[in-house]
């Protein structure tokens, strides 16, 4: 990995990475770069939880919840049928595929399903460090 201007690009995130994120205080981190988050509906949904600094976030910079397209639609679909993909995962995994981004993951499983899709993929401290997968 090579370290890039952060400004030209965008992350998808899933549920597990900003978790990881809230849970660990780095929270005012996605604040300073929320140009760059993305976040499917269903993300945004799981990690929305009331009096948190994530739904704090959310409620500021709502412009970081994307909804899908109909065809995101019909490929969320599609991934969400898949065996051992969650609604979160899916929808993550979706948005990285049909916006060609790279989805930022803390989950090993869900990282290694999201390859198997072709996704370039990158943990959530390598974000917070400045590195495009």
């Amino acid at each position: 990995m090579k370290y890039v201007s952060r400004s030209l690009f965008q992350y998808v995130f899933d549920s597990s990475a900003l978790i990881d994120i809230e849970r660990r205080r780095f929270v005012r981190h996605l604040r300073k770069r929320y140009d760059e988050v993305i976040l499917p509906e269903k993300v945004s949904e799981e990690v929305k939880q009331p009096r948190s600094p994530l739904k704090n976030f959310l409620d500021n910079h709502p412009q970081v919840i994307i909804p899908f397209s109909s065809a995101e639609e019909d490929r969320y679909l599609e991934i969400r049928g898949q065996p051992g993909i969650d609604d979160g995962e899916a929808a993550a995994i979706t948005l990285a595929i049909s916006r060609n981004l790279p989805l930022v993951i803390g989950d090993k499983k869900g990282r290694s399903k999201a390859e198997n899709h072709g996704i370039s993929c990158l943990s959530w401290q390598k974000f917070l460090e400045g590195y495009y997968p």
